[in-house]
């Protein structure tokens, strides 16, 4: 005779339930990779119709516009620094 698992209670003895079995991990590895696949779909979405807007609108148009020009003095900025620094090096040069 086996004795099932239990304890006492109140001086008797009371069978302890058996857990319930675990539920299979695919069913919520399932909805985890669902809503991630449709959160990766929706971020596509927004960066395409972004894009269409930036080509297609007046006011993509124009950041991009500006964007452009706030690099391209970016880049002029530097070149004249990198220029004034190369004449003030040839300057001591030419001194010594």
């Amino acid at each position: 005779m086996t004795e099932k698992p239990g304890h006492f209670e109140q001086g008797r003895w009371v069978t302890d339930k058996e857990p319930p079995a675990p539920q299979p991990a695919g069913d919520e590895m399932d909805k985890r990779l669902g809503s991630a696949t449709k959160a990766v779909i929706s971020s596509i979405d927004d960066v395409m119709n972004v894009a269409r807007d930036l080509v297609t609108t007046d006011e993509g148009k124009q950041y991009i516009e500006k964007t452009l020009s706030d690099t391209q003095a970016q880049i002029q900025k530097s070149f004249d620094e990198i220029i004034g620094r190369a004449k003030e090096e040839l300057e001591k040069n030419i001194k010594r």
